[in-house]
């Protein structure tokens, strides 16, 4: 906006001027930097005392420290190029303001400005027109430069102006002149207030009852800011006395939390451990279960049917004559059945009365422990030549086996009222049907063989039911 103001300034100025001016023009206004046309006052071929008087008529002082001093510098070299502010009265610019130089700011007495006045060097008489002409404008502006340092040194502007920054110049003038007034008034009134205040004690004496109440007061004043103070002082041993123990509250609740996470951390280990305890213990009592309800004996031993034969792990009993069966598989199947027996005899502390179990596979047999005493084989042959022989006693250890069975049958029967086997025993029949191989049918005795089975099983389970309970009260204990 500055810069625009200048523009403005500088198109009004050389509208005002023509090339001739310009060419004449050897001030710059200080402020704005643009040239500037002398009043023609100025310019007038009076001595440069006359001018100076023209200023001290007015009637305005300078410091007296200045007028002691040197004389002020006439070099206006530097003001050719850089030009100090000049109050100009503009008359043929056209602008309605007009400022005379009578009006400056600056006024000179002729006491004050004695000392500065030089001689002006005249042409001399026998000079041209010429030299005359020359002589007499540069005696006018070194009378101008004169008189602008003279005002720049006793103001806080440099001079010459220009008619718009004189303009600004005295508007901030005026301003600033207006609130010096305000602090005139403001200043006038307090020296009022001061000396109204002053007038209205003196019309009240003070006596010395008032003396010595305000020694009272200023005392009391003095001990109560005496135990301010000491209060001030406990205060501050107690303010150090709380941040110690809060440092101390502050140390303990560090340490509290670190205990904490570290017992929260074990806590955690601990429950980690516990679950993996139950789980284990969960799938240990699920395995468990499932043992319980496992019967070991039927899977060891599993008694079967294979259509009219009954089988104890796959190996068939009996043979038909369409249906021949080895011998070494039933030799099999009544090693297995012998071992059946004798291990659930073991299990229910059972011992057979006259007889002795031997399991051997399948070259099994019987030994007769009393009366007449004997080996029972419990296996049978092909041979033709001692078939006659050897199927008796293989008769007899079937009649044994039937005898043995019956006698399990029976502490079964004593132990739980309920239990029957389902094909009653009677010598060598059960369920009516011979158990022998010599002179009997082969559909019967396979008939036979399947309903001895049958028995068998029925006790297996019998003995598994009994080692489960007797697995449930020793737990129950």
């Amino acid at each position: 906006m500055l810069v625009a103001q200048h523009g403005a300034i500088r198109r009004s100025t050389m509208e005002r001027w023509g090339p001739s001016d310009f060419m004449l023009a050897s001030y710059f206004c200080c402020s704005c930097s643009q040239p500037i046309k002398l009043d023609p006052s100025l310019l007038e071929n009076i001595p440069y005392e006359e001018a100076v008087a023209t200023v001290v008529e007015n009637g305005s002082q300078i410091s007296p420290q200045i007028m002691e001093g040197s004389t002020p510098s006439l070099n206006h070299g530097t003001r050719s190029f850089h030009p100090t502010p000049s109050s100009v009265n503009r008359k043929g610019s056209g602008n309605k303001l007009s400022i005379p130089i009578q009006e400056s700011f600056v006024m000179l007495s002729k006491s004050q400005v004695s000392p500065l006045l030089v001689a002006p060097q005249r042409g001399s008489k026998g000079g041209t027109a010429e030299d005359q002409q020359r002589g007499s404008l540069s005696h006018r502006l070194k009378t101008a430069g004169k008189l602008f340092d003279l005002i720049s040194h006793v103001s806080q502007v440099d001079h010459p102006l220009c008619q718009d920054c004189a303009d600004e110049l005295i508007i901030k003038l005026e301003k600033r002149l207006s609130e010096v007034r305000k602090e005139k008034e403001a200043y006038e009134a307090y020296l009022a207030t001061l000396v109204a205040d002053e007038e209205a004690g003196e019309g009240r004496r003070v006596t010395e009852a008032d003396v010595v109440m305000l020694k009272e007061q200023e005392r009391n004043a003095l001990d109560v800011l005496k135990d301010l103070e000491k209060e001030k002082v406990a205060l501050k041993e107690e303010l150090e006395v709380a941040k110690t123990e809060l440092e101390e509250v502050d140390a303990l609740k560090l340490n509290y939390w670190q205990e904490i996470n570290s017992l929260q951390d074990e806590l955690q280990k601990y429950y980690n451990e516990r679950d993996s305890v139950n789980l284990n213990y969960e799938y240990v009592s699920n395995q468990l279960e499932k043992l319980k309800k496992t019967n070991v004996y039927n899977d060891t031993f599993r008694i079967w049917h294979d259509g009219p034969f009954g089988t104890i792990n796959g190996f068939r009993m009996g043979r038909l004559p369409n249906q021949p069966v080895d011998w070494s598989e039933i030799n099999a199947a009544m090693g297995q059945a012998l071992l059946l027996l004798d291990t659930m005899a073991s299990k229910l502390n059972f011992t057979f009365k006259g007889y002795r179990l031997v399991p051997m596979g399948s070259f099994s047999r019987i030994e007769k422990t009393d009366g007449d005493k004997g080996v029972h084989e419990l296996y049978g042959s092909g041979d033709l030549k001692g078939m006659l022989f050897w199927n008796r006693r293989f008769d007899n250890a079937l009649v044994s086996f039937l005898n043995c069975l019956q006698q399990i049958g029976d502490y079964a029967e004593q132990r739980d009222p309920k239990f029957r086997l389902p094909y009653r025993i009677s010598k060598d029949k059960i369920g009516d049907t011979s158990i022998r191989l010599q002179f009997n049918q082969d559909e019967a005795w396979t008939k036979a063989l399947k309903y001895m089975l049958i028995d068998l099983k029925w006790i297996l389970a019998f003995c598994c039911t009994r080692m489960n309970t007797r697995a449930s009260s020793s737990s129950a204990i």
